[in-house]
């Protein structure tokens, strides 16, 4: 079986997806490493569900791919970070966890990008990094 590549258009570039011949995987291309990345574990029902509910609600400026799917060694994480919690890559800057919702929802339209900003001030992230936590023990 040969190659074949997969292209999904985002707003700022593409990903390419590489399958067969043994290689399976999501490639990001230099357009879309414009782009925000935000990887999750799409092995995960609630995270799953939590990126489909950002895309219809948020509707954030960044391009979702499951940690699974892609070649981490393009980007500045491990497995073991992104095991641990959703990791939002912005270039070589990366922000994990609670830290990487108000990414998220900074990147968003309408009113999320101030929510963004409250769960990411520092008065609040210890808060909103408890709470994270939480969610991510009983997923």
């Amino acid at each position: 079986m040969g190659l074949r590549e997969i292209h999904a258009g985002g707003r700022a570039g593409s990903v390419r997806a590489v399958a067969g011949a043994g290689c399976e995987g999501v490639f990001v291309t230099d357009s879309a490493a414009a782009m925000p990345i935000v990887l999750f574990d799409g092995r995960c029902g609630f995270c799953t569900w939590s990126v489909h509910v950002a895309r219809k609600y948020v509707r954030p400026r960044a391009q979702f791919l499951a940690y699974q799917s892609v070649d981490l060694d393009q980007f500045p994480v491990s497995r073991e970070e992104c095991e641990a919690a959703v990791q939002f890559v912005d270039g070589s800057k990366v922000s994990s966890g609670a830290l990487a919702v108000g990414r998220i929802l900074g990147v968003g339209v309408g009113m999320w990008p101030q929510v963004g900003r409250v769960v990411s001030a520092p008065a609040v992230l210890p808060v909103s990094e408890r709470v994270y936590r939480f969610v991510a023990r009983h997923r």
